[in-house]
């Protein structure tokens, strides 16, 4: 009988997966790193072939060997995945060209001639979020634009989960998170694509798949990927949460309006569900994975991507020990940090290393270490990448408390919020409690969830609250915080004094 479900998530720097028991319990988990390829300045591409489905393919494997379960056993498949993005693919599946995701911002004439013939009042109304880059919608008009022979040729624009439930059941679909966050070509509030924006923005929307909730069973895993995979022919999948970021909050509990949880990955992703449509273009606006229900999400976009950065670029030695002992390269240089007092002895971050979306929706910010002198050490630097961090959470903090929906508390999750550094430095830049939980896994197990309402294992959203576990908790520290209201003011006044000679900088680049 089948009483195992299967989440997966694919990251931007890796993918993770789990089965799972009807009650939650993880009976296997394994994962896969993989990189990003940057081709040009503010490009970021990834193949959905190798990596995705990949990915997919070997985790799967794996944990079906390591658990022994039976892929008959195997109830229902959940998938996630970084996103907004564009996968195409051909009418024979075959990917046309490198997945263009989330990061890239190549797209910035596309969103300068919205604005100009479209208007930014006349998408907000429409999508509930800004113009800028990072949406697919822009993506995809520069595809049709600028490789106008692979649009031709392309049968579905997918993203990367919908690109793994595509090579599983040869469904083309996209849940209504994912779909909230192709801008400017979905309407938010009706759940549909906007014919309108489509044609005005030179899009043909039946290159698009079709929206749909999250919990829904859109397919079965077909012959063909059953071979591939390992998986039982015929195992329900479902649309799954698209948005990792969301499907992390979810996994914590992230339901009712007003909860709050911030996923720390390569991207920091602060997110609080809303009752209501009630959007405001500083922050990322789509339908949560709760029916009814929307979430506004601080998206500051390279944050995890900088300190793997900084691991990688002056943690050889942090990185050689890993690789002899096991001992963490991160937990390694957190002790280093640890010994630096709060505020780094005036080294501030600002964290724009690939332009920034919320607040500032700004593709040619760029990043900066300010402050250094020849007093200052590579533990200071790595606390003030942290500290940055932080400010970028209080910038959007502000503007909660000004829409009145900033929350009472925060739940952390993910890889980066196993720091308790770096959580306390995050708790006292914001003078926010926060909780973490260490045991749940993040993304999968919601994805697991989900397949499971789809399968009918499960009655109601809520229950997956059964699944928690308090881990640990961050209070304020008073006199850490007083000492980061200082500093932070200077954070704002860096970008906003600087504004022009970073734009300078990225366009110089870009010749």
């Amino acid at each position: 009988m089948a009483e195992y479900l299967l989440g997966f998530d694919a990251g931007t720097s890796g993918s993770k997966g789990v089965i799972i028991t009807r009650d939650g319990a993880v009976v296997a988990a394994a994962a896969a790193e993989h990189g990003v390829d940057v081709p040009r300045p503010a490009w970021a591409e990834q193949d959905p072939e190798a990596v995705y489905w990949g990915d997919f393919k070997k985790i799967v494997k794996k944990m079906l060997a390591d658990s022994r379960v039976s892929p008959q056993e195997i109830a229902g498949i959940g998938v996630s995945g970084l996103t907004p993005d564009m996968a195409p693919v051909d009418h024979e599946g075959r990917a046309v060209r490198p997945c263009i995701i989330y990061m890239d911002r190549r797209a910035t004439a596309e969103c300068g001639w919205a604005k100009e013939h479209l208007g930014e009042d006349k998408i907000f109304a429409v999508s509930g979020n800004a113009v800028d880059p990072y949406f697919a919608g822009y993506k995809m008009m520069w595809y049709a634009r600028n490789e106008r022979e692979n649009y031709e040729r392309t049968w579905k624009m997918l993203n990367s989960h919908a690109y793994i439930i595509f090579k599983l059941t040869g469904e083309a679909v996209i849940d209504y998170g994912v779909a909230g966050l192709t801008a400017p070509l979905f309407d938010i509030k009706n759940l549909k694509w906007s014919e309108e924006m489509c044609a005005a923005c030179g899009i043909d929307p039946a290159k698009l798949p079709r929206p749909c909730p999250a919990h829904e069973v859109v397919g079965a895993v077909s012959e063909a990927a059953a071979r591939e995979t390992g998986l039982a022919m015929g195992t329900p999948v479902i649309a799954g949460g698209g948005v990792d970021a969301s499907c992390s909050a979810f996994s914590v509990g992230m339901i009712e309006p007003g909860t709050s949880a911030c996923m720390y990955g390569t991207t920091h992703c602060w997110q609080i569900a809303l009752a209501e449509p009630k959007f405001d273009r500083r922050f990322i606006n789509f339908p949560h994975i709760y029916p009814g229900a929307y979430v506004a999400l601080a998206g500051l976009g390279t944050t995890g991507a900088v300190i793997r950065w900084f691991r990688d670029q002056f943690g050889q030695v942090e990185k050689e020990t890993e690789a002899k002992v096991g001992a963490s390269a991160y937990k390694i240089m957190d002790l280093e940090a640890q010994l630096i007092p709060p505020g780094s002895d005036g080294v501030v971050l600002v964290p724009y290393f690939m332009g920034e979306r919320t607040p500032i929706w700004d593709p040619y910010a760029r990043g900066m270490f300010f402050g250094l002198s020849l007093y200052h050490t590579r533990a200071h630097l790595y606390r003030a990448i942290m500290e940055g961090i932080g400010y970028g959470l209080e910038h959007h903090a502000e503007v909660a408390r000004e829409l009145g929906i900033m929350p009472e508390r925060v739940v952390a999750v993910d890889g980066g919020a196993s720091s308790p550094l770096f959580r306390q430095i995050v708790t006292d830049v914001m003078n926010v409690p926060q909780d973490y939980m260490a045991k749940v896994a993040g993304a999968p197990v919601a994805d697991a969830f989900l397949a499971g309402l789809g399968v009918g294992f499960y009655r109601d959203f809520t229950e997956i609250k059964q699944w928690i576990e308090l881990s640990d908790k961050n209070e304020p520290n008073p006199a850490a915080t007083a000492v980061y209201r200082k500093l932070y003011g200077v954070y704002r006044r860096l970008y906003e004094k600087t504004v022009d000679e970073m734009h300078f900088i990225a366009r110089l680049a870009e010749e």
